[in-house]
Formats: structure tokens, sequence, C-alpha cells
């Protein structure tokens, strides 16, 4: 059995109605503690074998603002595997497995030049669950990430394009105390007459049924 510890992600996570509310709302709060831009890049076969095993699995680069990131050169990118386990009015539960690559090393299979190095715990886990051929990116999306403390909460504040070019967005919080979370959120939220309403989906689940037409994928 594969050595990679699992983590278990309980996440918060609630759709504004109108994504241009976002200002309204990061104008009433502290400013940020970090503001970047998350490149996500969804991988599977072509047998879509990952999706039949219900994992997720994402490269996820960074991109700061011009100049906030002075002097720390190219963040590496993050590869995480997930699998959901549960949601119930907004709050996700999910195992997910996460290791780092070279940022060159990526690019290198980004711009179509290498094979993706599979090496490392979370590709020796998913060979544990599921037979998949060769793996290549199905799409991306391209999320605006504010990360902004309220209260007892950090709350992350997105918002992702498509690649349809729709866009959306949510505040996630991922917490301990979910049901608390959740009400302050909501409270927050009230007060400043933004609408919102519990994440029926995560990310990659609303990225299948855009781009491929999957209505069913669990998170």
């Amino acid at each position: 059995m594969s050595s990679n510890p699992e983590h278990t992600e309980v996440e918060v996570k609630m759709a504004i109605k109108d994504w241009r509310q976002i200002d309204k709302l990061l104008a009433s709060l502290d400013p940020p503690e970090a503001h970047f831009t998350q490149v996500n890049s969804y991988l599977d076969d072509t047998a879509r074998s990952l999706r039949e095993a219900r994992i997720m699995l994402r490269a996820r680069e960074i991109q700061f603002p011009v100049g906030a990131a002075k002097g720390l050169g190219k963040p590496p990118i993050t590869i995480t595997a997930k699998r959901h386990k549960s949601t119930h009015d907004g709050i996700f539960i999910s195992e997910e497995r996460e290791q780092v690559m070279a940022f060159d090393d990526w690019r290198e299979f980004d711009w179509g030049r290498t094979q993706l190095d599979t090496s490392g715990f979370v590709f020796r886990w998913l060979e544990e669950q599921a037979r998949f051929g060769k793996l290549k990116i199905l799409g991306k999306t391209v999320n605006s990430r504010w990360k902004v403390r309220s209260d007892a909460f950090v709350l992350e504040i997105d918002k992702t394009v498509f690649p349809d070019d729709s866009i959306e967005a949510e505040i996630e919080c991922e917490t301990l105390w979910p049901d608390a979370a959740k009400k302050h959120i909501e409270e927050l939220c009230a007060r400043l007459a933004i609408e919102i309403g519990p994440q029926r989906k995560g990310k990659y689940a609303r990225f299948l049924e855009k781009t491929e037409g999957v209505s069913d994928y669990p998170d």
C-alpha cells in the first residue's frame, strides 16, 4: 500500500449569484492576506479512467501579481489527487493527496515537449486505485483568489473563468468548524445584500459539465 498520507479536507463552499459583487465583498473586509491567480490543469487519459474511478487529478500553477513575489522565482507546481466523500448544504468533505513538481518539468510537459513525470507518491496511490493510460491535459480553469481573514475564519474568495469563458464566483473556507463558518458567511453576505447559496458542485465537476457534458460527477 502507498505510504502517501491522506488529508481529509472539510470545506464550506458558498456560490455568489453575481460574480461582479466580489468587489463589494472585498471592500467590506480587511485587506487580503494574499491575492494570486491559480491556473488549474485537469488530467486524465483518453478513456477517462480517473473520472470513472471518481478521482480528480489536478496540476496547479500559482501566479502572483507583478512585483508581489519579487525574487522568489516560479513556485513549484502542486499535483493534487482528490476523491469526493460527501456534500451536504455547501459543506464538502474530500480526501486528497498532494506532491510538488518542478515548474520547468511541468512546463516542458505542458508545451508537449516531454511525457509527464509520474514518479512520486500521488501517482503511486493513483496506480493502486485505477488502471489508467497516458495522461493528458483535459483543459484548464483560471482562478483569481483572495484570502481574507473575517472574524475567526480565513475566507477564500474565488473568481473562476472556465474554458467556455463563463465566470463563476464563490466563497470557500476550509475549517474544523464548517457549520459556524457557513453561518458567518451567510450573515456577512446578508448584511451586504449579496445573494449567495450553497455550492452544489466543486470546480472540477463544473469543469466536466461545461466541457464534456458530464452531469453526474460527485465533486
